[in-house]
């Protein structure tokens, strides 16, 4: 029974979130925040460079006296420049981590991550953590990343290596230009493999998210109680709103001129008194057991019952207790109380 073998119900999915227990995984956030800075790279590098260069060719261009009005504007032309350079690759990163982040998680806001969890100290717990499956799956993934780093940089100097030593031969800005173009193949390969990493992450993440939301009977239970209400305690108030509202009925029956009856199955008590309703109406009604129990406090109260089975059905179908008879049984119904009023020689109350 603790087994805990059935998928989570949208109740605990919900207490979990609120918890900050939700399916993310971060080296989904970190490939796509490495691949967007190579993409932004390989077409703003060239921007930047030409930015790089006119700023030292600037400041390089600055007389040799230095004043008090000549070191702000020098000042304030530098750190713009350099907002134009590393502002770009600031906001790519910015909003890949919140995108990233935001299509994993969608809006939550909760302070229970950040609150003081003495499990976090505990030497029990930190050895699950150091030597459980989470820890060697990210090992794995520390050595994948390796594995895939060093195989990238190998194929990149295996391919190139007949290139390098004519390298001398070129300019410096040559030289730079094509060792930059292989660094950022190389760059993008090793991204693209951590994408897939990510891909496999992801659905690792999401089958440790499942199996921790697991529940057993016992919390479903337990969750269906505090939903629900408890089954035995709502089972017991019903029982004792029916045995209250048969008392109120076998009370009112009291007031009843007359019982038609089934004869068994079914039991309509009806009363009429002009001075509180114009028309006859419901008193007590019911079905088997409860059809018995009318008849029984009937005999008891002195109330006429007559056996009328078509009238019966139709008023046990078509009115509630308290309801007034309508107008397609008048005649019928007029027809038992003149029935009764002649056998009791009793007279309808003006």
């Amino acid at each position: 029974m603790s087994e805990k073998t059935l998928q989570a119900t949208p109740k605990r999915r919900q207490d979990a979130r609120k918890k900050g227990q939700v399916l993310k995984s971060q080296e989904m956030v970190s490939a796509f925040m490495l691949l967007g800075y190579i993409a932004l790279l390989k077409y703003w590098l060239p921007t930047m460079l030409t930015k790089m260069g006119g700023l030292f060719s600037y400041v390089y261009s600055l007389p040799n006296d230095w004043s008090l009005q000549s070191v702000p504007t020098l000042m304030i032309n530098v750190i713009w420049v350099g907002i134009q350079i590393v502002g770009p690759v600031f906001i790519v990163g910015t909003l890949i981590a919140i995108a990233s982040n935001y299509l994993q998680v969608r809006s939550l806001f909760t302070f229970e991550t950040i609150k003081p969890q003495f499990s976090r100290i505990s030497l029990v717990n930190g050895a699950k953590r150091m030597f459980g499956v989470k820890a060697w799956v990210e090992l794995a993934k520390s050595l994948l990343k390796v594995i895939l780093i060093g195989y990238f940089l190998y194929a990149s100097i295996r391919d190139n290596l007949q290139v390098y030593p004519a390298l001398q031969q070129l300019s410096v800005a040559q030289a730079a230009m094509f060792i930059g173009q292989a660094l950022l193949s190389l760059a993008w390969k090793i991204s693209i493999s951590f994408v897939f990493i990510a891909v496999i992450d992801f659905l690792y993440q999401w089958w440790d998210y499942e199996k921790n939301l697991r529940m057993s009977h016992e919390e479903m239970k337990q969750e269906y109680k505090q939903t629900e209400g408890n089954p035995q305690l709502k089972s017991e108030i019903k029982r004792k709103q029916r045995a209250m509202s048969m008392s109120r009925m076998m009370q009112d029956l009291k007031k009843a001129d007359v019982v038609v009856t089934n004869p068994t199955h079914f039991a309509v008590a009806l009363c009429y008194n002009a001075k509180e309703n114009p028309a006859p109406f419901i008193v007590a009604k019911g079905a088997d057991e409860v059809a018995f129990r009318i008849r029984e406090h009937a005999k008891e109260y002195g109330i006429i019952i007559l056996e009328n089975k078509p009238l019966a059905r139709a008023l046990y179908a078509q009115v509630e207790i308290g309801q007034a008879v309508p107008a397609d049984l008048y005649k019928a119904v007029a027809e038992v109380l003149a029935f009764v009023y002649r056998l009791k020689k009793k007279r309808p109350i003006a």
